[in-house]
């Protein structure tokens, strides 16, 4: 059974960005699943966004991460900054263009299952200097590389796992990046890569969505959510 995708007239397309992004969307029409219709449920707070359970749940985790580096690069690209080389903006603007398609692939995968847009908190960002932009960059995709890497362990349709390992091997590109940037010949140390050559980076998913709502106001009933 293939996946549903939201109707033409539902999707959020945003003007202005390469619409070869809109290749991510062709890979939901080969991922096997039921329809996704979440069943209406109020979260554990008035003020809590319920996420929904199993494969429901991981996916608007996954997509409420995307919305936040979307949101993130987004204002980072927006924002003047001198210190920024042109080679740094032009990547910056790269960067900011993949995440937006992540964002938008999940959002027609989940259709109307999909949360709302997220309220962002980059409060301890300071987007004129060059050294807190990247430094917040770097830390944003070591974050949400380790929730995609252990989300894709706990899908029951396999056909997700597969899809967002591919997503996570984008994220650690980025990640290897911004380290590199900030930290010559850091992209490969030893915060991030065990003796074995091995990823260290696997946390679970409410632990990194409870790190990613310090970044964000809007705050999520989770209790559904594995891991």
């Amino acid at each position: 059974m293939k996946l549903m995708i939201a109707p033409e007239d539902q999707q959020v397309i945003e003007p202005g960005y390469d619409v070869s992004r809109r290749r991510f969307f062709q890979l939901a029409g080969g991922m096997a699943g039921a329809g996704l219709f979440l069943a209406a449920c109020k979260g554990s707070k008035p003020t809590d966004t319920y996420i929904g359970s199993e494969d429901f749940a991981l996916l608007n985790f996954i997509y409420i991460l995307q919305q936040l580096e979307a949101d993130f690069y987004t204002q980072a690209v927006a924002t003047p900054n001198l210190a920024l080389t042109a080679d740094e903006l032009l990547l910056l603007t790269d960067v900011r263009d993949q995440e937006i398609a992540h964002k938008e692939f999940l959002q027609t995968l989940l259709a109307k299952s999909a949360v709302g847009a997220i309220s962002p908190n980059f409060s301890s960002v300071t987007f004129i200097d060059r050294t807190s932009v990247l430094t917040f960059a770097a830390m944003l995709e070591d974050l949400v590389l380790s929730g995609i890497i252990a989300a894709t362990t706990y899908f029951e349709n396999q056909a997700y796992a597969v899809e967002f390992a591919k997503m996570a091997t984008v994220e650690a590109r980025h990640s290897a990046y911004f380290r590199d940037i900030l930290n010559y010949n850091s992209f490969a140390d030893s915060t991030v890569i065990d003796s074995n050559g091995l990823n260290m980076a696997a946390v679970s998913p409410r632990t990194v969505l409870a790190t990613a709502e310090n970044y964000i106001f809007t705050h999520y009933d989770s209790s559904k959510l594995p891991g």
